[in-house]
């Protein structure tokens, strides 16, 4: 007969205890990482479909924005640009840029997409550079209009 006061004993019971917690903890990591493949692979299937919308995640702010192709079609450039920026909270990615003007047709050649994107982007004077491959919207500073001399 075992006694429950043995140390072995004891032992194998808390090691049983702490397996079963970090079993339950997988299992739980597994559940979301599957409801996350699942909502990706869903975003994949309606982008091939052809949908309008395309789903950006702003790498700064951890939302989900919508941004509609079709509204991209016949603008310049910079003001799609601006407006994919304008919706991603002010950031924008240049891969998520490039593939949605590429969508939009206002880029042709997929070869030549990156130098477009740095193009318009560096002779805009509209962003500044955060961090490799991601660009804020320059906040404007309001113009105050210089004092006339002979007014009070």
């Amino acid at each position: 007969m075992i006694r429950t006061n043995d140390p072995t004993y004891t032992d194998l019971v808390n090691l049983r205890d702490r397996l079963d917690r970090q079993q339950s903890q997988l299992q739980s990591d597994l559940e979301e990482v599957r409801k996350k493949l699942e909502s990706v692979s869903m975003t994949l299937t309606m982008l091939d479909a052809g949908d309008v919308e395309a789903v950006l995640a702003s790498p700064h702010h951890g939302k989900a924005v919508a941004i509609d192709v079709a509204s991209l079609r016949g603008m310049k450039q910079l003001d799609a640009l601006r407006k994919i920026a304008q919706q991603g909270g002010g950031t924008l990615q240049t891969t998520t840029a490039k593939r949605l003007l590429l969508q939009a047709g206002l880029i042709k050649n997929p070869k030549n997409a990156n130098n477009i994107l740095f193009s318009v982007i560096n002779r805009s004077g509209l962003f500044e550079r955060v961090e490799p491959g991601v660009y804020r919207l320059k906040v404007e500073k309001p113009v105050r209009p210089e004092k006339d001399e002979f007014s009070f």
